[in-house]
């Protein structure tokens, strides 16, 4: 089997996360919203740690159903929870493994009243080591059925410190986020950063467009990278991220949500990720 197998983890993760604005407005006291999403991503196109592209491998598939929710603790400080509650992966040739993905917790909190500025700290908790062998369908030439590790955990933790600051106008109907964030990571693998926008525009009183563009990068250039885990738990992983989002209001409370989402290599190259489009549907609520 021809398997680039060590990140294909971060491809789904990566575009899942692009989904939850990162954005300068805390909720409400009490103020809460609460999204269940359902995700597909399936290629054959990997990037090396080089920027090399191999399409010729068997193609990943991963599916992943993830909560995610936002609560107003007080005016200023949102408590966030991030639960990928359910990951399949697997490749065309191999069967399934399944597993719950990192459980990512923070708080936020907006440092001016007047302005949409603020800092959210979340720690990122594995909750698995990050083995989770998936077995070949068929015999190698020497009889062998085959395993490949196709973990859905990292097993390690994370911790992202973010800041962020937005604008509407004044009607409301059109807003910009920015953000930029750093990873610091454990047991010795390199720290990260991303930095990202988002622009939306409320059509027809109920239905949001919004695009977003994100970049990951090494926080400290470097050539060396983590002596057992070059490419397990996307070490190296760099990218630009896009996507294109739809959020419909049924109610004051019901919200539908769809999302198409993709790499690219037009501001930081594409490395130690595989590469293709990330669909999702989902419902939500908010208050």
């Amino acid at each position: 089997m021809k398997l680039f197998t060590y990140t294909a983890l971060l491809s789904l993760v990566c575009m899942i996360n692009q989904l939850h604005a990162q954005n300068g407005w805390t909720r409400t006291k009490n103020g809460y919203y609460f999204q269940l999403s359902a995700s597909h991503f399936a290629t054959n196109n990997y990037y090396s740690t080089e920027g090399i592209l191999y399409g010729s491998g068997s193609k990943f598939i991963s599916n992943g159903l993830i909560a995610y929710g936002e609560f107003g603790l007080t005016s200023r400080i949102t408590g966030v929870l991030d639960l990928p509650v359910l990951m399949l992966n697997r490749f065309s040739t191999t069967g399934t493994v399944a597993g719950v993905g990192n459980i990512r917790i923070g708080a936020k909190y907006r440092l001016i009243d007047a302005i949409p500025l603020s800092v959210q700290v979340d720690l990122d908790i594995p909750t698995g080591n990050g083995i989770n062998y998936a077995t070949a369908k068929k015999p190698n030439a020497l009889g062998i059925f085959e395993e490949i590790n196709l973990p859905t955990t990292d097993g390690e933790f994370n911790v992202w410190t973010t800041l962020a600051a937005s604008a509407s106008t004044s009607d409301g109907k059109t807003y910009g986020n920015l953000f930029a964030a750093a990873n610091f990571r454990t047991q010795s693998f390199t720290n990260q950063y991303q930095a990202g926008l988002e622009i939306g525009h409320l059509f027809f009183k109920r239905l949001y467009v919004i695009g977003k563009c994100r970049i990951q990068n090494k926080l400290v250039s470097s050539k060396e990278t983590h002596a057992n885990a070059s490419f397990l738990y996307g070490e190296g992983t760099t990218y630009t991220a896009y996507n294109l989002s739809l959020l419909y209001k049924v109610n004051s409370r019901l919200r539908l949500v769809g999302a198409l989402a993709d790499f690219s290599g037009a501001i930081v190259s594409r490395r130690n990720i595989y590469d293709g489009v990330t669909y999702t549907l989902g419902v939500a609520i908010e208050r």
